[in-house]
C-alpha cells in the first residue's frame, strides 16, 4: 500500500487499474453499502439455509474488499495525509501467503490506497501508524461484526460464525504484525520512527 523502508522484499505485483480518490470512495462506499445490505437480507430471509448462507458469505467478502483501504484513507485524511488516488489488484504480497490463500488472494479485487510521498514524510510516527493500523483494524471489525450479526440472525452454523471470525481475526493481527508488509508491522515501524 505504502512506500517499505529498505527491506528485502519482493516488488509488489502491478496494479491492474488506478482510481481517483473519488471513483475509489465511491466504488468502496457502495461496496460497502452493498455488502451490508445483503448481510441484511441473508438476516431476513425466512427460508433457505443454503441461500442465508451463500448471501452472508457474499456481503460479508464484499465488506471485507471494500473497508480496508477506504479505512486507511479516511484516518489518513482525520490525521492530515494525503492520498493521490487508488490502486487495484490481488495481494500485494502473495510471497507471504500459503498456496491457497495465494491462489484466492491474487486473484480477488484489492484496494490500495496510494499515500502522497511529501504528506507520508510531514506527517508524525502517530499519524502514520495510526493510518496504516486502520486498515487491518476495519478488515477485523467487519469480519467480527459481520461473523456476530450470522450468529444473531440464527445462520445455520450457530455459534461457528462467533468463533471462526476471532480465530481469523487473531492469525490476521499476528501475521500482519509480523510480515514487512503488514499493516500493523508498519504501525509498529512508524511508531518507532523506522517509516
Amino acid at each position: 500500500m505504502h512506500n517499505v523502508s529498505a527491506q528485502n522484499v519482493n516488488p509488489r505485483p502491478p496494479f491492474w487499474f488506478r482510481l481517483s480518490i473519488i471513483g475509489g470512495n465511491l466504488i468502496q462506499l457502495a461496496g460497502t453499502a452493498f455488502g451490508v445490505w445483503v448481510m441484511y437480507l441473508a438476516g431476513k430471509v425466512v427460508s433457505g439455509a443454503l441461500l442465508r448462507v451463500v448471501l452472508v458469505i457474499l456481503g460479508w467478502l464484499v465488506t471485507y474488499l471494500s473497508c480496508h483501504s477506504l479505512a486507511h484513507w479516511l484516518v489518513g485524511r482525520l490525521v492530515g495525509i494525503r492520498f493521490r488516488g487508488y490502486g487495484v489488484r490481488g495481494t500485494d504480497h502473495p510471497e507471504e501467503l500459503g498456496a491457497v490463500l495465494r491462489a484466492v488472494l491474487t486473484r480477488l479485487p484489492m484496494f490500495t490506497a496510494i499515500t502522497d510521498k511529501d504528506s507520508m514524510e510531514k506527517a508524525g510516527p502517530l499519524a502514520r501508524a495510526l493510518m496504516f493500523g486502520a486498515g487491518e483494524t476495519s478488515t477485523i471489525a467487519s469480519v467480527i461484526l459481520a461473523g456476530l450479526y450470522a450468529w444473531h440472525s440464527h445462520m445455520p452454523g450457530g455459534l461457528a460464525w462467533v468463533i471462526v471470525p476471532i480465530l481469523m481475526s487473531i492469525d490476521a493481527v499476528i501475521s500482519t504484525s509480523r510480515m514487512p508488509r503488514g499493516d500493523y508491522a508498519k504501525a509498529r515501524r512508524a511508531l518507532r520512527g523506522d517509516l
